[in-house]
């Protein structure tokens, strides 16, 4: 029993997470697409609005479930933060946890708007545990750069900001916003495009930033000793074909109980 529990709560490999998260979001398209005939413009408005959920939920899960109520498993993340077996969210307490917030969005708006809505949910997991995994790893493209020391800004200068992994705007709106952020001090206007563009901040510094952020490193935030930032060499590991196909399933599951109701 403890080997299954611990099976089930180990965080997963990238191409875990996208097979699972992936699948959820094809399906849930189709059914609304095909199966409820909606039009593509309100399934691209409901799942944009469901990826603005998400990254709500994001903020409160990682403010409030893993740095106080999880704090002790998370500190783990901090203490080893190139660890790359200990990163994603594991996936089947997602997945149920998925399954309640679709039962819910389905009593207050109807199947179709909750299966959109939970398209956009299901696709911002998925960028989060995605994008999660390769600020902590040695990629470090350009367009992610900013992302990347904002969060690197949670873990070496101040873990009481900076709890947004996709979007800075929920810092913003409760007030922990990183001001002394290499890229805000840099750019302070930015702070007010959170506004009419919460999700795009990143992009945007990313694109005026260019090539030249590739050597950034954010403001009194050191580089860290060699042993300390690859402690053993930790490598993402390799995907289950057990786990693939586990994840997958698991997708199908909740979906497909979720029409079954």
């Amino acid at each position: 029993m403890n080997l299954l529990l611990r099976k089930s709560v180990r965080s997963p490999h990238l191409a875990e997470v996208i097979a699972s998260y992936g699948s959820v979001c094809v399906l849930l398209s189709y059914f609304c697409l095909y199966s409820f005939h909606m039009s593509v413009v309100k399934w691209f408005s409901l799942t944009c609005l469901g990826v603005v959920i998400y990254t709500f939920l994001e903020y409160i899960f990682h403010r409030w479930v893993l740095h106080e109520m999880l704090s002790n498993a998370h500190d783990n993340h901090h203490k080893k933060p190139r660890n790359l077996r200990i990163i994603a969210t594991p996936i089947l307490p997602v997945q149920l946890y998925d399954f309640f917030v679709i039962l819910f969005l389905m009593y207050f708006v109807g199947r179709e708007v909750a299966y959109a809505i939970n398209c956009g949910i299901s696709f911002g997991q998925c960028v989060m545990d995605t994008v999660h995994i390769l600020f902590h790893s040695s990629f470090r493209p350009w367009y992610l750069e900013s992302a990347r020391s904002y969060h690197l800004h949670h873990h070496f200068i101040r873990e009481q900001q900076a709890h947004g992994l996709t979007t800075s705007f929920w810092d913003l709106i409760f007030g922990t916003f990183p001001d002394t952020w290499y890229y805000y001090k840099k750019y302070p206007w930015m702070k007010y495009v959170q506004l009419p563009f919460p999700l795009m901040t990143f992009i945007i510094i990313g694109l005026l930033s260019g090539d030249t952020s590739k050597s950034v490193v954010t403001s009194n935030e050191p580089e860290k000793p060699s042993k300390e930032r690859h402690p053993n060499k930790a490598s993402h590991g390799s995907p289950k074909h057990g786990y693939l196909i586990a994840t997958f399933c698991t997708a199908m599951l909740v979906v497909l109980g979720w029409e079954g109701m």
